[in-house]
């Protein structure tokens, strides 16, 4: 399911247990995927070629000098190494506070958007820097992106990317968190035997739109023809009404799929974003959700 994988919730409810010291996730990387796969890390299919690199969007980097709340000016002890932007957030984990955002990272010349909040506590304080502020929220928390994420341009055709998701390292790694592109909700939906009509309530998609489906929260996909109703599978919203929609397995007009067993589950929209050679994919400001109930 979207959102954390196997091996985040793991760590998290054995750091809650208290059986390890909480998570320590020094370098955090942003990872795009034309196919999805398990909750696992496998099955998915990551974009390769042309350039392609995922993108580090979290790090520490250690101070080289004091400061004061007077003052929105740090000096770093490193020059900036390329993945810290403006709008990130940055934090002193030697004093354990949020110190500001950054406007500017030039050389070793930090500047936050306005005076620190918190002073050093020395000269060479280790501070991270993330594109994400601190989550806030109750049922679910969510955390939205505050720096805008850039990859290099596409030298090559990427294809069509559908989901991005973070990992600890900057190839292989563990997947941390996951999900689809688009900021769109999770609805239940029921469909009966013998029948392409979808019932989604209130569900406000138009035709020919992106959707998944899963079954993870309660239900059973249903059968088709030519098999079960593939969770993940990027399949099209046709001739939609306000509660209902026929299932088309590509865009335009086509034949709906007719349901051999009746089925239920969640489905949502997505969004698919094409990448091809000379494009500079990026995710601006606050486009980029997780969520945690």
């Amino acid at each position: 399911m979207t959102g954390m994988s196997n091996y985040a919730s793991n760590a998290t409810l054995n750091w809650k247990t208290g059986q390890i010291p909480m998570p320590s996730l020094p370098s955090v990387y942003l990872a795009m995927f034309t196919a999805v796969g398990t909750d696992a890390g496998t099955g998915f299919t990551e974009v390769t070629g042309g350039s392609y690199a995922r993108v580090q969007i979290a790090g520490a980097i250690a101070a080289a000098g004091t400061w004061t709340t007077a003052t929105p000016n740090i000096t770093m002890g490193s020059s900036n190494p390329g993945w810290v932007v403006p709008g990130m957030t940055v934090y002193d984990v030697t004093a354990a506070s949020a110190i500001g955002t950054v406007s500017s990272y030039s050389g070793t010349a930090l500047t936050l958007t306005s005076n620190a909040s918190h002073a050093s506590s020395g000269s060479t304080d280790s501070l991270t820097f993330s594109a994400f502020p601190n989550a806030s929220g109750t049922s679910p928390s969510s955390v939205v992106n505050g720096a805008a994420i850039n990859f290099a341009q596409a030298t090559a055709n990427w294809g069509t990317v559908i989901a991005w998701g973070t990992y600890d390292a900057s190839s292989s790694g563990n997947l941390i968190d996951w999900d689809f592109m688009g900021n769109f909700a999770w609805q239940p939906f029921t469909i009966p035997t013998a029948s392409s009509l979808a019932t989604v309530k209130a569900h406000g998609y138009s035709s020919n739109d992106p959707i998944v489906f899963n079954p993870e929260y309660g239900g059973t996909l249903p059968t088709t023809s030519t098999g079960v109703l593939t969770g993940y599978t990027v399949n099209y919203v046709a001739s939609p009404s306000t509660d209902t929609f026929n299932i088309d397995t590509t865009s335009g007009p086509t034949t709906p799929i007719v349901t051999t067993a009746s089925g239920s589950g969640n489905v949502r929209k997505i969004t698919q974003q094409s990448i091809p050679q000379g494009v500079t994919a990026s995710f601006a400001a606050s486009t980029l959700t997780l969520t945690l109930a």
